[in-house]
């Protein structure tokens, strides 16, 4: 796909370059001057400033000049003129104005006087800058106008007529609020691979904010030009603006009105954010209540759902899902977001699935149309967060997520049980390392009923069972509590065990002989093994006593 600079198009203001200064000067680059480059003639213009050959200094002349730049409210280059008798010497640098980074400089023929000349370039700066301001000015006013009649996302249309380009604007969770296509983008919305926060260099709504860069999902649009504004402010990113032109097509006077437009759109994303944070805290609030079981009956229960659009006459699977390990005080909060954002993407296919964010945690209640068998609970749920668990899977290993699933339940009075049950569930599986991604509660066993007793009456009995051998384990090295907890996990099989504790299986059997000394008990005895394997599991459940 050909390449074009958007710049002059429709209703913009031509760019303030250099070629067009030199133009306007009436100066002509010396060619021959091995430090030309004839692409600088392209080059915006952000700053002018001048220095005398005789003074060093940078001055005007009778203008005034008081030895510093001229600039224009846009991004580009510094130029700065040095008078060197019959020629001007341009350097040209870009960056900080205070450090710079050079581009290059060249020489131009140059006759009259030097005050003239700082007169003169310094009126052509103004005007230009007039020239800019006025047009900006007028394009702000339009669009505020049509805001305040309640036309508020119409401005895109405005925008691209503007920019002469085609763009859509996303609202923070990827959803299309305005298509503007026609030109390079079709005339209906197409899917997109939505914008990561950390492609981003910087979230600040600036005119100087870099685009990202975007794709798309269809294999068809591939060469289809994709970049990223973020809609960013005090209350985060609102959206995203998307423009069909690649990250350097866009000029310094069209990132100006882009920029004017942009600060318009956060502030209608903002107001719409307002009215569905209350919304969505009100929404929550009842999320809250349903789970912690706050409702005085089921008929409370049932008829403040329907006003939020759910059916809580039918069952709910109940699902809770986490990150193994993650530091919500961490420097991954970004990573998290995205995760969310992610997840939040994923569950548009199953637009009656309740989702809700607590505590780094996510929470979603799944309605089925009736109960089902106890021997189908564990399909249903790996069915139903399939497009989450197919998600998952291209993620980092650190970033991916566990799910616990509660018992299936036929009333909405049950919720909060299921609630604490897919909570235990995902605890318990981090805690014994489970290597599956969703773990059912109805699945863990001897472990439910633990969970429910004193921990007063679990401590007492796992030092009844395990005293000696936990007293042996602190006098001496050999871990004895660990082998016998891997040993009994693996049924009794000894190449697994050994792989587990990555020991020789002769030593393996060294260590058991050893626990069955110590502990006085043959290893091999039905009971013996089940008490020892739950005072062991009781021993991971300690973890969990602290919190």
């Amino acid at each position: 796909m050909s390449r074009r600079k958007v710049s002059g198009l429709n209703h913009m203001p031509e760019a303030v370059t250099l070629g067009r200064f030199l133009e306007q000067q009436k100066l002509e680059p010396l060619r021959e001057d091995p430090l030309f480059q004839e692409e600088m003639l392209a080059l915006a213009i952000q700053t002018l400033s001048f220095s005398s050959r005789e003074s060093g200094l940078s001055k005007g002349g009778n203008n005034g000049l008081p030895g510093k730049s001229l600039s224009l409210p846009l991004a580009g280059s510094h130029v700065h003129l040095e008078d060197q008798g019959k020629y001007l010497r341009l350097r040209i640098a870009e960056g900080e104005e205070k450090t710079p980074r050079t581009q290059g400089s060249f020489l131009c023929a140059f006759s009259g006087t030097w005050e003239d000349f700082c007169t003169q370039a310094a009126d052509w700066m103004e005007r230009e800058k007039g020239r800019i301001l006025g047009a900006c000015e007028g394009f702000t006013r339009n669009l505020t106008e049509q805001i305040t009649q309640g036309y508020g996302l119409s401005i895109l249309a405005e925008l691209k007529k503007t920019l002469g380009v085609d763009l859509f604007l996303l609202d923070k969770h990827f959803k299309v609020l305005s298509w503007e296509g026609g030109g390079r983008f079709p005339f209906h919305p197409v899917s997109f691979v939505t914008p990561k926060l950390s492609h981003f260099k910087s979230m600040d709504l600036l005119l100087e904010t870099p685009l990202g860069i975007g794709k798309w999902n269809d294999a068809q649009y591939k060469e289809l030009p994709l970049s990223w504004y973020p809609l960013a402010g005090h209350q985060g990113v609102l959206g995203y603006i998307g423009l069909g032109i690649e990250q350097g097509e866009l000029n310094p006077v069209g990132r100006l009105f882009l920029y004017k437009a942009a600060v318009l759109l956060y502030f209608e994303l903002a107001k719409a954010q307002s009215v569905e944070d209350t919304e969505r805290q009100h929404y929550r609030d009842f999320l809250f209540d349903l789970l912690y079981n706050n409702f005085d009956s089921l008929e409370v229960v049932q008829s403040r759902g329907k006003l939020w659009g759910m059916d809580l006459t039918k069952p709910h699977l109940v699902v809770v899902g986490e990150i193994p390990g993650y530091d919500p005080d961490s420097m991954d909060q970004l990573a998290f977001q995205e995760l969310l954002d992610t997840v939040s993407t994923a569950l548009r296919s199953q637009p009656r699935t309740i989702f809700l964010e607590r505590n780094d945690q996510i929470v979603l209640l799944y309605p089925l149309e009736g109960m089902i068998p106890l021997s189908q609970w564990e399909a249903t749920a790996k069915k139903l967060l399939s497009p989450l668990l197919i998600l998952l899977e291209g993620l980092e290993e650190e970033r991916s997520m566990m799910f616990g699933v509660g018992n299936l339940y036929p009333s909405a009075r049950f919720i909060h049980r299921s609630f604490q049950e897919a909570k235990s569930a995902l605890e318990l599986g981090q805690l014994f390392n489970l290597q599956e991604r969703v773990i059912l509660f109805q699945d863990l066993g001897v472990m439910r009923l633990l969970l429910n007793l004193e921990q007063q009456e679990l401590e007492d009995f796992r030092n009844e069972v395990l005293g000696p051998l936990l007293k042996f384990d602190q006098e001496n090295n050999l871990h004895l509590e660990e082998t016998l907890l891997a040993y009994l996990a693996s049924d009794g099989d000894l190449n697994l065990a050994g792989d587990r504790l990555f020991l020789h299986p002769n030593t393996l059997r060294y260590r058991l002989k050893k626990a069955a000394e110590v502990l006085d008990r043959d290893l091999n005895s039905l009971e013996t093994r089940m008490n020892l394997f739950i005072a062991l599991k009781i021993g991971r459940l300690k973890s969990l006593w602290q919190e």
